[in-house]
C-alpha cells in the first residue's frame, strides 16, 4: 500500500520541524531512498543547488498518486538540474551504486513494505555506499496508536494481523538503533516525537498537528482499505464503520501516532 502523498509529506515536515535533522557540511550527493513522488528529493536539490540529490523507488514518480500536484508545487521552481530518479528496489540485496557514493542517506515511511528481515541488510547497503564520515536518517513510525480505545485496539490488532501477511513486525522500530551499530555505524541517535491525532490538545500548534494529522490518518484508512479487507477479511461495510468510529476515538481518548527519527554516522575510518 502506498502512503507517499504530497500532502503527507508536508505535514510530516512541520511536525518534525523540517526536512532533515542531521548538520550537512557542503554535501555532494544525497540519496532518497524509496522517494515516492520525490517531493523530499525536490526539496533537498532547491536547499543544495550544488548537490546532487537522487531519488529511489521501485516505481518512478510518476506512477505515484499525487504526482501531478507534487509536480506543479515543487518541480515548478525549476530545481531539475540537480536531482534525478532511478528505478531501483530496495527489497533486492543490492544497490546499484558503488562504495562510498552519498554524503547522505534519507529513507522515510517504509514501514509497511519493509520485511522485518530485511532491515538488516538494507541498513548493511547504506552503509556500504555512505562515504566515509558521511551521515544517514531514518524516520518511522510504531505501527500502532498511543491511547487507543477499544475501536483503535481492534485497528492495532488490524494492523499487526496485515503486517505479518508480508513479513512486517509492529515492533520493528525498536531495533533499528541496535540495527544501525551492526552495520558499523557510529554516535546513533534516536528521538521520539508523539504526534496528536485529532483537535483535542489545548496547545494552539498541537491542536494545528493533530487537525492535519487525523486528516492523514483518513487519506491513511481509505488507501489501506483493499489491503485490510483482503489480508484479513474484514468486509467493506465493517471496514468503513471501524474507520469511523476510530475517528471519533482519536479525539475521546486522546489518541497519538509516534515517529521516531534515527540518524548515525559512518567512521571517517570505514
Amino acid at each position: 500500500p502506498c502512503t507517499q502523498f504530497p500532502q503527507k509529506h508536508y505535514v510530516l515536515k512541520q511536525v518534525l520541524q523540517g526536512n532533515i535533522h542531521v548538520t550537512l557540511d557542503k554535501p555532494t550527493r544525497i540519496l532518497d531512498s524509496a522517494c515516492g513522488v520525490g517531493l523530499w528529493s525536490l526539496e533537498m536539490a532547491h536547499d543544495f543547488p550544488n548537490c546532487q540529490v537522487i531519488g529511489i523507488d521501485i516505481l518512478p514518480p510518476s506512477e505515484h498518486e499525487g504526482w501531478s500536484l507534487a509536480r506543479t508545487g515543487a518541480w515548478s521552481a525549476g530545481q531539475t538540474r540537480n536531482v534525478c530518479f532511478q528505478k531501483q528496489d530496495i527489497l533486492q540485496s543490492t544497490l546499484s551504486f558503488d562504495d562510498g557514493s552519498f554524503d547522505f542517506v534519507y529513507q522515510r515511511d517504509v514501514a509497511t513494505v519493509l520485511p522485518f528481515n530485511i532491515w538488516p541488510k538494507l541498513l548493511l547497503e547504506f552503509f556500504r555506499i555512505t562515504k566515509p564520515g558521511g551521515k544517514i536518517e531514518l524516520v518511522e513510525y510504531d505501527l500502532h496508536f498511543k491511547n487507543p480505545g477499544p475501536v483503535l485496539n481492534l485497528v492495532n490488532e488490524w494492523y499487526s494481523a496485515a503486517a505479518a501477511t508480508i513479513g512486517v513486525r509492529q515492533d520493528y522500530t525498536n531495533y533499528l538503533s541496535e540495527y544501525l551499530e551492526r552495520a558499523g555505524y557510529i554516535n546513533i541517535t534516536e528521538k521520539a516525537i508523539d504526534i496528536p491525532i485529532g483537535e483535542w490538545p489545548t496547545n494552539d500548534l498541537q491542536r494545528q498537528y493533530g487537525f492535519l494529522y487525523k486528516e492523514q490518518m483518513k487519506a491513511l484508512f481509505k488507501s489501506m482499505k483493499r489491503w485490510w479487507c483482503t489480508e484479513i477479511k474484514v468486509s467493506p461495510q465493517e471496514y468503513d464503520q471501524v474507520c469511523i468510529d476510530a475517528l471519533k476515538e482519536f479525539e475521546e481518548y486522546h489518541s497519538m501516532a509516534r515517529w521516531k527519527i534515527f540518524t548515525a554516522e559512518k567512521p571517517k575510518s570505514a
